[in-house]
């Protein structure tokens, strides 16, 4: 007599009951996925969090251009020709670029008088609703200002001003900024389906 040590404790079969240990199959495949939305979700993060801390640099830079430019005008009576442009691109490339990051630290203004009320759960369902319309804006932003960028890029635009910067670099930074805001939007939504879904936040 074959001991029951001997006798197989899981086998897959089209004509077979599903018995105690064959329930377990579906949630192996349940954590691999979840494992999947979990890895996605903090790789996009960790993009929008590299991302804020190199655009905070972009402040420094302001900084160091703009005590310049006082220096140079109220020490040295001579004042530049491109401090106030230069300040005007960097810092407009870092409000765009750093959505992102904002939207990654909830740091964007918004009208919480209910929301913020809510449960975690009803909260994630609220915003899943709210996502196409979301993505739909971002969508439109992106393309067009790729289209404004790739057209700057061809003509090589260059501002009309006595320093003439090229323009192209500072518009590309635009459909950057918002692929970035993209990117980060699906990482809510990823989170928010999760937690609709199982009422459990993804780690």
């Amino acid at each position: 007599m074959e001991s029951l040590s001997q006798t197989p404790i899981y086998t897959q079969s089209k004509n077979t009951t599903i018995g105690e240990s064959d329930k377990d199959w579906p949630h192996g495949e349940v954590r691999t996925v979840r494992k999947l939305l979990s890895s996605t979700v903090n790789t996009i993060d960790a993009i929008s969090n590299w991302s804020g801390k190199v655009l905070a640099l972009f402040l420094l830079v302001m900084i160091a251009i703009t005590m310049y430019e006082v220096i140079a005008r109220y020490v040295f009576s001579r004042p530049t020709t491109w401090a106030l442009e230069a300040t005007t691109m960097i810092f407009g490339t870092y409000m765009i670029c750093s959505l992102a990051y904002s939207l990654l630290s909830k740091a964007h203004v918004s009208m919480d008088i209910f929301y913020s009320k809510w449960s975690d759960r009803t909260r994630a369902i609220v915003d899943l609703c709210t996502f196409p319309l979301v993505t739909i804006f971002i969508g439109l932003i992106l393309w067009q200002s790729t289209v404004y960028g790739i057209e700057s890029v061809q003509i090589r635009e260059h501002a009309a001003t006595v320093w003439s910067p090229p323009l192209y670099p500072w518009k590309m930074t635009i459909p950057f900024g918002m692929l970035l805001l993209l990117l980060q939007h699906i990482s809510d939504f990823i989170r928010n389906l999760v937690l609709a879904i199982t009422g459990e936040e993804l780690q």
